[in-house]
């Protein structure tokens, strides 16, 4: 984990909208980091792909408290230079009331895969888990066994990548190591199927040193600007 960064990274900014509603956010998103101009600054740094989600309802819980950026970034320096520039600060002002901003680089070691999307199937639905971890090597391990027993089953339900990251921690961070897993699915109920099948899930819990926050998310309703 402590060989240089050579590979994309993951920015992953999820927070509460500042607008009354997901789709004003989206309008606000869609003229200022979402223009054709901001697009191409943003390219301009390394930013490789940018993609929008809000949450899945469950219960009373209604599905737009928050919403969550996945963007694949070239070096993590691409990040820290667009972050550095004023006027992306003032447009991040007009988006979110709250927000976390995380970079992750893939965790090496990991069974993390990308598989083709099937025909007629293009929703697309993202489970996320996240915790604490002591040791980096040792809950890839932990997540590689399990990922490698499961991948038939995770397909078969409409699995289409799952990947792995720790954190990349910003100078001076004394937080704990964190480990990110990022799964896209295109099956609604496969995705519930799947992470509600304890022969698979159960394992997982020993790569962490806490209790690991999950979440399921979906695209983000409307159009918005995405690359």
């Amino acid at each position: 984990m402590s060989k240089p960064i050579e590979w994309p990274v993951l920015l992953a900014v999820r927070g509460k909208p500042l607008p009354k509603t997901v789709d004003e956010m989206r309008v606000i998103h869609n003229q200022t980091a979402g223009s054709p101009q901001g697009i191409a600054a943003a390219r301009a740094l390394g930013d490789l792909s940018h993609m929008v989600y809000t949450p899945l309802a469950s219960g009373a819980q209604p599905a737009s408290t928050e919403v969550l950026f996945l963007d694949v970034w070239v070096h993590p320096k691409g990040i820290m230079d667009f972050f550095s520039n004023e006027d992306v600060v003032q447009q991040g002002t007009k988006l979110f009331t709250s927000r976390d901003a995380t970079i992750w680089m893939p965790a090496e070691g990991s069974y993390s895969y990308a598989l083709p999307a099937v025909r007629g199937k293009p929703d697309r639905y993202v489970g996320i888990v996240r915790g604490p971890i002591a040791s980096p090597e040792a809950s890839i391990d932990v997540f590689r066994a399990a990922d490698i027993g499961g991948q038939q089953d995770a397909r078969r339900r409409g699995l289409l990548s799952h990947q792995i990251f720790i954190k990349l921690a910003a100078p001076g961070d004394a937080q704990p190591l964190e480990l990110l897993g990022v799964d896209v699915w295109n099956d609604l109920a496969g995705m519930n199927e799947h992470y509600g099948d304890a022969k698979h899930m159960s394992a997982l819990g020993k790569a962490f040193t806490g209790a690991p926050q999950t979440s399921r998310w979906e695209q983000a309703p409307g159009q918005w600007s995405e690359w």
